[in-house]
């Protein structure tokens, strides 16, 4: 965790940093690995999920609870389905639009 915690200078965001982490990390993880199918990759999901919170933890203390759950989830979505990608060598793809 300390990692995450050189990222973020003000104490009370460490607090809710720390709060979030060991609140959420088991959902994060189960998110991830019923994305991936594989632990390790799943532990990086969370990882780089948890290094964006960190960055923007100043987002989370305007957010209400549940707001703060469905975000984590979302974030740690979205990095399991770009490691998925890059796993099987699919970039982005931008949109096409009709």
């Amino acid at each position: 965790m300390l990692i995450y915690l050189q990222v973020i200078d003000a104490p009370e965001d460490r607090d809710q940093f720390i709060t979030l982490y060991e609140t959420y990390r088991g959902l994060m993880f189960y998110v991830a690995n019923q994305i991936l199918q594989n632990e390790q990759d799943a532990e990086d999901a969370v990882h780089d999920a948890f290094l964006s919170v960190a960055e923007h933890i100043k987002k989370f203390s305007r957010l209400e609870r549940h707001k703060t759950k469905a975000f984590l989830v979302t974030i740690v979505e979205n990095k399991a389905i770009d490691l998925h990608r890059q796993a099987h060598g699919q970039g982005h793809r931008p949109d096409r639009r009709l």
